[in-house]
């Protein structure tokens, strides 16, 4: 740390002497306005985000897509894995999947696209979710975990919105990406994480992702293949570490008092 040192002459008959700082610590030779101005405008800087970019670019699945998600078991007899939102599998009881309870209508399904799938370097570029998770496909009527990805079904993951930010750093026909999928479950409130059953027999964490191509040129999207994605258990230590990243509260809607207002006390008049 520097110190400027500088002498203050006094006549044997002065009584004393005005002494000014500037603003900042610095030593600059900018005159007092013109340091006002800097501190307000580096005080602005500090109190309001700088203005982000966040101009998009839709594109539309350019062919019939299927997602599959198959939920662990949870418990009691049946299959390892299936696509079945109950108790065993999701977590939801009949009556809640049958009246459209909203423990389930406020889960949703997420999609986060990024550059590549090395967890060291990727950059995240845009997040989507899927919040009609029961306008899926139907197993004997019951609504499962099972989509279709077209113009017909109106599956909000047809449309996909691209930072223009992204794109413009972009170069070439075909742009590769790797989305990774999970599941907000809103009853124990708690995220589920899906591996890509193409990618079961690799260590790395591609295992997570499923390559995703964008087409500048015709403003279309697609997997590299109809995927299917399974969940982790929910003891595996990479969900546990997931899970402990955010916190969940109850979200509860405000009770207004009832009566009439009085002033005097500052009470409810019943």
């Amino acid at each position: 740390m520097s110190i400027i040192k500088e002498k203050i002459r006094l006549s044997n008959n002065s009584t004393g002497a005005t002494i000014t700082f500037g603003l900042s610590i610095g030593n600059r030779l900018s005159g007092y306005q013109q340091e006002i101005d800097e501190l307000t405008e580096d005080t602005k800087q500090e109190l309001i985000n700088p203005v982000i970019d966040h101009e998009v670019r839709r594109f539309i699945s350019s062919n019939i897509q299927f997602i599959n998600f198959w939920f662990s078991k949870r418990g009691g007899s049946g299959a390892a894995f299936d696509d079945s939102f109950t108790s065993k599998y999701a977590g939801f009881s009949t009556s809640e999947i049958e009246d459209y309870d909203n423990v389930l209508l406020n889960s949703f399904f997420i999609m986060d696209f990024y550059n590549t799938f090395n967890n060291n370097t990727q950059t995240k570029i845009f997040t989507t979710y899927l919040t009609q998770i029961l306008d899926g496909q139907s197993s004997g009527g019951v609504p499962i975990s099972k989509y279709t990805i077209n113009y017909n079904t109106g599956n909000q993951w047809y449309h996909q919105y691209v930072p223009k930010s992204f794109l413009d750093t972009q170069t070439g026909s075909t742009i590769t990406g790797y989305t990774k999928f999970s599941f907000y479950n809103a009853k124990y409130g708690t995220l589920s994480l899906f591996y890509n059953d193409a990618n079961s027999a690799l260590s790395t964490p591609e295992k997570m992702y499923v390559k995703t191509y964008f087409y500048p040129s015709t403003m279309e999207w697609k997997f590299v293949s109809s995927p299917n994605l399974y969940e982790l258990a929910s003891d595996n230590s990479y969900v546990t570490k997931v899970n402990e990243t955010f916190k969940n509260f109850e979200n509860l809607k405000q009770i207004y008092p009832v009566g009439a207002f009085n002033p005097k006390d500052g009470k409810y008049d019943v």
